[in-house]
């Protein structure tokens, strides 16, 4: 297979990195004859080629192809990884999983090429939720950027069905940690523990209003007590905790030792100034993963896992939702918040993951002048269309009458 590649940007890549086409050729293993094809747009790269070219160039596919975030299909994430067809059929040989599938290269191919793969254990959703995920494993993404990419390579196969979510079971470990403490000890973990998970929901929703997203060093290190009287400065919101359960102490003392010495929480004493005051001592404390894992196991509390994939998170299906409404007049393009980054073609969440592609910024059909607005895209309306009863069923408090008609 071969890859189409920017010209202008393979040329920028390699003055940027400073080598010559002679340099280039003789790293990537080609000619310089080869190398200048692809600087002129006469020959396309082809798929070892761009693997070792990434290398080379130390640059990812989309420097070099142009390619949109949001808009990758199942052979751009596999180019994006720097393997070609051969490579990821041996890698997905050897996955837990892939026995009598009989997987080749000529089958990976004909997986991005939207072709019958023959074999009839590949005519199964679940066969082929089971291959999803091997190859989001081998290509470095998330399962979902995998079956985004799987509905723009097969846009007219049903979907993968993925595998359900094993539940995890209550660690023996954890439990024998909290046996472990003393009635105190528990009362301090507890208290601290739910002061983590409301400064945690907090950051939460800040990042869903597009606020400004403190570093996890920052607000996870809670302050716990301040040596001045409580009638001067009153409570921390971890000692009101303390005091609805009944402890009236500082809390700063042994308990908060001993809970460090067994690693589940860290502890930091350091000087703060308080107006009038001047710089007073203060302690604050920052659970450990180990830490939360007790106390999640203690409390019988799950950790959130989020919606299955391919599905979204509340927040973003409320965006999706209020974009498709609009249908062809679309939404202002002053969309606030984070969501464009999770959602919009060319956007990224972190920089790395490619966003959903779901919606792109753009002037409505048939205008060419005025504002862009939000619409939908091809990707986002048959994620819709697929997914519409899984939604309802997973958020059934948001309004989706009628949405099926917004596509007819």
């Amino acid at each position: 297979m071969a890859q189409s590649i920017s010209p202008q940007a393979l040329v920028r890549q390699r003055l940027f990195r400073d080598m010559s086409v002679e340099e280039v050729a003789a790293a990537v293993g080609v000619t310089s004859r080869a190398v200048r094809h692809w600087e002129t747009g006469a020959r396309a790269v082809g798929d070892r080629a761009f693997g070792r070219l990434l290398e080379v160039l130390r640059c990812d596919a989309r420097e070099l192809t142009g390619n949109e975030p949001g808009t990758e299909t199942l052979a751009d994430l596999r180019r994006g990884a720097g393997i070609s067809t051969e490579e990821a059929a041996s890698v997905l040989r050897r996955k837990r999983g892939a026995q009598g599938l009989h997987l080749s290269a000529e089958k990976i191919r004909d997986l991005e090429r939207g072709r019958h793969v023959r074999g009839w254990m590949w005519r199964s959703p679940e066969t082929l939720g089971q291959v999803a995920r091997m190859l989001a494993q081998v290509y470095g993404v998330p399962v979902r950027v995998v079956m985004d990419a799987w509905h723009r390579s097969r846009p007219d196969d049903p979907l993968p069905v993925l595998p359900a979510r094993q539940a995890r079971r209550p660690s023996e470990e954890s439990m024998t940690a909290w046996q472990g403490l003393n009635d105190r000890q528990r009362t301090y973990l507890t208290c601290i523990f739910h002061q983590d998970q409301e400064a945690e929901e907090e950051q939460r929703q800040n990042r869903y209003v597009g606020a400004r997203r403190q570093p996890a060093v920052e607000w996870r290190r809670m302050t716990l007590a301040l040596s001045v009287p409580s009638d001067v400065v009153g409570y921390t919101r971890i000692q009101e905790r303390l005091r609805e359960a009944g402890v009236h102490d500082p809390g700063a003392g042994s308990s908060v030792a001993a809970l460090e010495r067994r690693g589940l929480i860290r502890v930091y004493r350091d000087r703060v100034h308080l107006d009038g005051l001047g710089d007073v001592p203060r302690t604050r404390v920052e659970m450990t993963r180990r830490g939360r894992a007790v106390t999640r196991v203690a409390l019988g509390v799950s950790r959130e896992a989020g919606p299955p994939a391919p599905l979204l998170s509340l927040w973003l299906w409320k965006i999706m939702v209020r974009v498709a409404r609009a249908g062809v007049q679309g939404v202002d393009g002053s969309l606030a918040g984070r969501g464009p980054h999770y959602l919009a073609v060319g956007q990224s969440p972190d920089g790395r993951t490619p966003s959903r592609g779901f919606i792109v910024l753009r002037h409505p059909d048939g205008v060419a002048h005025g504002p862009y607005r939000w619409l939908l895209t091809d990707s986002g309306r048959r994620h819709i269309t697929d997914h519409l009863d899984a939604y309802r069923a997973l958020y059934p408090g948001i309004d989706t009458q009628g949405l099926e008609d917004v596509f007819d």
